[in-house]
C-alpha cells in the first residue's frame, strides 16, 4: 500500500520539473534521518500539528528550489512524511531506469570475491544491454540467487532443489 502511494508522489515530483538529482539527494538525507526510531516517533506523534511538522521539514530546506519546498510542504500537509524513504527508493529506481542502469541483488551463503562479482555483472549487463550494479547479500541457504527486480529477472540455483530434481529423474528412469 505504501509503495502505491509513494509511486504517485514520485510521479508528481517527476512531473514538477524540478532538479530530480537534487531532490533525490534531499530525499535520501531525510530517509537516513527517519531511520532513527526516535525521529520517526516524533514525526508520527499526534501531539505535533501538521504545521509544526511542515516547519520541521522546511527549516532544513532553506536554499533549495521552491518546487522542492512545495513538494515537502504537500507531504507535510497530507501527513505523509513517513513515506519519504519509499519515495526516495522509487525516485532512485526511476532515475536509474531512465539511464538504463539497474541494481541487482545476489544472495548467497558465502561472500563472493570482487572479481567474480564483476564477471557476473559484466556478462549479465552485456546480455541485457543495460548498465548493472550488483549488491551482495548473505543468507543461510545453500545456493545462489540473482535478481534484478526492476527488470523482472530472477535466476537461482539451489543445492536442495538440484538434489531433489536429480532423485526424481533417477526414479523416473527406473
Amino acid at each position: 500500500m505504501l509503495n502505491i502511494i509513494s509511486k504517485k508522489y514520485t510521479q508528481a515530483l517527476m512531473d514538477s520539473g524540478c532538479d530530480l538529482d537534487e531532490s533525490l539527494s534531499i530525499l535520501k538525507a531525510f530517509s537516513s534521518v527517519l531511520k532513527s526510531k526516535r525521529v520517526a516517533d516524533i514525526i508520527a506523534s499526534p501531539f505535533l500539528s501538521k504545521t509544526q511538522k511542515e516547519e520541521f521539514l522546511l527549516d532544513s530546506l532553506k536554499n533549495v528550489d521552491t518546487k522542492i519546498q512545495n513538494f515537502f510542504r504537500l507531504i507535510a500537509q497530507t501527513d505523509r512524511i513517513l513515506l519519504i524513504p519509499y519515495i526516495s527508493n522509487e525516485l532512485e529506481k526511476r532515475l536509474l531506469a531512465r539511464k538504463k542502469e539497474y541494481a541487482a541483488v545476489l544472495v548467497s551463503k558465502d561472500e563472493l570475491d570482487n572479481k567474480t562479482l564483476e564477471r557476473i555483472q559484466d556478462s549479465l549487463a552485456k546480455k541485457l544491454g543495460v548498465k548493472l550494479s550488483i549488491k551482495q547479500e548473505l543468507s543461510g541457504t545453500d545456493g545462489i540467487k540473482l535478481s534484478v527486480e526492476d527488470l523482472g529477472i530472477e535466476v537461482s540455483f539451489s543445492k536442495d532443489r538440484f538434489s531433489s530434481d536429480l532423485k526424481n529423474h533417477i526414479l523416473k528412469a527406473l
